[in-house]
């Protein structure tokens, strides 16, 4: 008769640590030793290897080489089990040990304390690991909730939290270790700047900030093509050397090098050049998000690198350019300003940008392209069908500004300045106060009735796209693509000829209800929904 097959028994391994404190006490390895070899061979467990720690702490973040090594032969599932003396022994921080014996658990290993007689691999054991689990979710909870509540009380004070980003160092210049400090930033050495609580700017890298956002927003320049342009600067310091103009690096982690172009990219999506502060939660991986939208924004104590205004140019740059690349097999790629809001006036599908054979460029219906539908309209010559909208625009701010509505503009402006005059003389003594309230209350009622007629913005927005339309031949394509991106939502045409618009919000009030108005008869051809 065949005997009865048993299985294997458990592959187990024990952990021993001491403080050197304790080993200066002549507390013994030896007896954590013995006490993990008997409960092992009661069990009935193989025994593999016993990891030891000697004079290393157990407190949180300490470096255990022997513990590391643990835990990778647990991922890799050499045993089935530890055993320690005590728990303490393991980790003395609850929540690392709660954390560690999760991943043990998620690798299929258990774990075991002689002392504190706690077995795992019971099923009494495997329950007081799920409650330990809950536990510790719980415990994990309220300690994000308590941490997002100190950052977030530290951002209001305008305390800047964790690395710090190029431009900016800590100002504690006789004792600095910032990667761009000793050997090329000039302040090295010197008296501290800050008390190191809050940041300031770098010399050298701040100015590098300025010129990316210059070079972006008013050059047309690429990333590459800025970082290329960094690569090859020198700064000259005040003793007269120079230096070639590099990055941080990551500090502790890799060298100050050159740029690249996702430098460049980073640099200029960062807020805190603005001098404030972006917060972002943990997502529900516990990833710490360090781009994209942040959930709030505080004023920061660090000095502004760039203008609010200059920022906000460079975000809607990048908008724009999203979906265009600047060079592409080392020749410029052209931008279609209209493409995104022109559509097709029969089928509505979108209009794309396209070049042909000979160097010339259209606008193609990507309904065609995509053999979504067979649609009569056919390849519009790009400087055709742009030319005709610049000309509805300046149509349309020619009729939108009314000749009373400038004087009343300047009548405003006149009384303005009697306002500013009348306050001086009656702060010095000089006029009565009826006469100067007479002259406050007519300022103030005239502007009342500028603004609710809408003039003033009016005439604030077309002093921004009058002059643009005038050097219309001088713009970029990108700066003519923002110009129609400001004016219209949607552009529609058939054939070859320009024949509908929805106006931005912006825009609205100085279009004639609704739309384009026919040559022929002078009166609005508006269709459904107002177009």
């Amino acid at each position: 008769m065949q005997s009865e097959s048993t299985s294997p028994p458990l592959r187990a391994v024990g952990y021993r640590r001491v403080s050197m404190r304790e080993q200066v006490d002549n507390f013994s390895l030896d007896a954590q030793e013995s006490n993990l070899t008997r409960y092992i061979e009661s069990r009935g467990w193989q025994l593999l290897e016993i990891y030891v720690d000697a004079g290393i702490s157990a407190k949180q973040g300490s470096q255990r080489p022997a513990l590391e090594r643990l835990l990778k032969d647990a991922s890799q599932k050499k045993f089935d089990v530890i055993v320690v003396d005590k728990i303490d022994r393991f980790y003395r921080h609850l929540n690392s040990l709660l954390t560690t014996l999760d991943q043990l658990n998620g690798y299929g290993v258990s774990f075991a304390s002689v002392q504190e007689q706690l077995d795992f691999t019971t099923p009494w054991g495997k329950l007081m690991l799920t409650v330990l689990g809950t536990l510790a979710e719980i415990y994990l909870d309220n300690l994000r909730q308590e941490t997002r509540k100190g950052k977030i009380q530290q951002l209001r004070q305008g305390l800047w939290i964790g690395g710090i980003p190029y431009g900016y160092c800590r100002g504690l210049c006789s004792n600095c270790t910032d990667p761009n400090g000793k050997n090329y930033c000039p302040d090295y050495g010197n008296p501290n700047l800050a008390d190191g609580k809050s940041l300031v700017p770098h010399p050298l890298e701040s100015q590098v900030v300025k010129w990316v956002f210059d070079w972006y927003v008013n050059q047309d320049e690429s990333h590459r093509s800025i970082a290329e342009r960094l690569n090859g600067l020198q700064f000259t310091l005040p003793d007269g050397s120079s230096l070639p103009v590099r990055q941080k690096g990551a500090p502790n982690r890799t060298e100050p090098r050159p740029f690249t172009r996702d430098i460049i990219r980073d640099i200029l999506r960062r807020v805190a050049y603005t001098g404030k502060i972006a917060y972002r939660e943990v997502n529900s991986q516990g990833v710490y998000p360090k781009r994209g939208t942040p959930k709030q924004i505080f004023p920061g104590k660090q000095p502004a690198l760039v203008e609010d205004d200059l920022f906000q140019k460079a975000q809607e740059v990048r908008a724009l350019r999203s979906r265009n690349c600047f060079v592409r097999h080392n020749q410029p790629v052209r931008l279609y300003p209209l493409t995104g809001i022109l559509y097709c006036g029969y089928c509505g599908g979108k209009m794309r940008g396209v070049s042909k054979t000979g160097g010339h460029y259209y606008y193609e219906d990507s309904n065609q392209q995509d053999r979504v539908c067979q649609c009569q309209q056919k390849l519009v010559r790009t400087e055709k069908i742009e030319e005709q909208v610049v000309k509805w625009i300046a149509e349309t701010l020619a009729t939108a500004i009314q000749p009373e509505a400038i004087q009343a503009q300047e009548h405003v402006t006149e009384l303005e300045k009697r306002h500013e005059r009348a306050r001086e003389l009656y702060l010095a003594g000089e006029l009565e106060r009826s006469v100067y309230e007479n002259e406050r209350i007519r300022f103030e009622n005239a502007s009342e009735n500028l603004q609710i007629n809408n003039i003033h913005a009016t005439l604030a927005l077309t002093s921004v796209i009058q002059p643009q339309l005038e050097h219309w031949s001088e713009l970029t394509q990108l700066n003519r693509k923002r110009l129609f991106r400001l004016v219209i939502e949607k552009a529609y045409l058939q054939q070859n000829a320009f024949v509908a618009a929805e106006p931005t919000i912006a825009f609205q009030p100085l279009t004639r209800p609704w739309s384009l108005t026919v040559p022929e008869t002078g009166r609005c051809n508006s269709g459904e929904g107002g177009i």
